[in-house]
């Protein structure tokens, strides 16, 4: 079996990450240069770089992949903006993310990997439908597919008040806010509220909590284990749990409204996320009275995925915490952007 890759030549991040790959019983290969980690970098299930490195591999322009992690004792935020340039999906402090590392590499070395998908769904501007978009995509991926719902954003309204589960009994992120390490698909799933389907993480109606990058890539972990799609709404906020989800993520949609300040909104965000995402994507909320499509498309940076109609009766449903329905125009479209994720095929635009 393949080892994880770390890249290092700070020789006391290299004793600690070889003491935690002991502790996690999986052998690791060392490349104390850049070069040398080249030929692995695709190929081995989980890459850890160094801080004392991570300029070096930036510079590789080395190709997006999932899996990697940045590590030091004293992160800046030279490193953290490097951690985007290579595309690391979690940036870990030692000693704090000691144990979550020992979990990671234990993960990496599991026969069966992650196979699950990860879509983050973000607005481009207030009031373009994002979480409704997640919500409604959740709702037709698990027509046949395991689904979790995760809700990311503490100060918006909750997807679980769209999906009326507000007041059903389960585990919210008040919950899982100190968790660390692995976490059982199974546990995960049995402890949430379930709609349509589908599991949902969201807020509680206490108030926000702070959300760490540590619980949130537990939650991804279980997640990517469990179930076959894992749906994030995520907020407009490039904070550090943000760029964790936006590097997990395989497609990243920005949604917008076919309006002025929805479209330039929009394209701000697209161009701020462009080197964050493996793969970005824009879909327009038209509602026939905005301007056209193929105008809108023509600013943004990123391939348009399609059009949602913007139906009062899901939007009177959604208030009413019914959820979208599947059968109408809207879910119509919502079950062809799946199809386009699902393919990876072309955007129109």
């Amino acid at each position: 079996m393949t080892r994880p890759l770390l890249v290092s030549d700070d020789t006391v991040l290299v004793d600690d990450i070889l003491r935690f790959s002991a502790a996690a019983n999986v052998e690791v290969h060392l490349a104390t240069d850049v070069e040398s980690a080249r030929g692995l970098w695709s190929t081995a299930p989980l890459v850890l770089v160094g801080a004392d490195l991570a300029a070096r591999v930036a510079g590789l322009r080395v190709e997006r992949r999932r899996d990697v992690v940045l590590v030091g004792r004293d992160i800046a935020e030279a490193d953290w903006q490097r951690a985007v340039t290579i595309g690391a999906e979690h940036v870990a402090c030692l000693p704090d993310s000691e144990r979550w590392l020992i979990t990671r590499l234990a993960d990496s070395g599991e026969s069966a990997p992650r196979s699950g998908t990860v879509l983050a769904v973000m607005s481009g501007g207030g009031g373009a439908g994002a979480s409704t978009l997640a919500v409604a995509l959740g709702a037709a991926a698990a027509a046949e597919s395991k689904v979790l719902l995760v809700d990311l954003d503490p100060l918006a309204g909750g997807i679980d008040v769209i999906a009326g589960v507000e007041g059903v009994s389960g585990a919210r992120w008040r919950d899982l806010i100190d968790t660390q390490g692995r976490l059982s698909p199974a546990t995960l799933e049995a402890s949430l509220p379930a709609w349509a389907g589908m599991s949902v993480l969201s807020w509680g109606r206490e108030g926000p909590s702070r959300l760490g990058p540590e619980a949130l890539a537990s939650v991804l972990d279980a997640g990517e284990r469990g179930f076959d799609y894992v749906i994030l709404d995520i907020p407009r906020v490039l904070d550090e749990v943000t760029e964790l989800a936006l590097g997990r993520a395989r497609h990243t949609i920005v949604v917008t409204s076919a309006s002025v300040r929805g479209a330039a909104a929009a394209a701000r965000l697209s161009s701020a996320l462009r080197d964050r995402c493996a793969g970005l994507g824009i879909v327009i909320r038209n509602d026939r009275r905005g301007l056209r499509p193929a105008a809108i498309a023509s600013v943004l940076d990123g391939s348009v995925l399609g059009e949602l109609p913007y139906a009062v009766r899901m939007a009177r449903r959604c208030e009413a915490g019914d959820g979208p329905l599947q059968a109408d125009s809207y879910g119509r479209s919502v079950r062809e952007l799946l199809r386009t994720l699902q393919g990876d095929g072309r955007a129109r635009g």
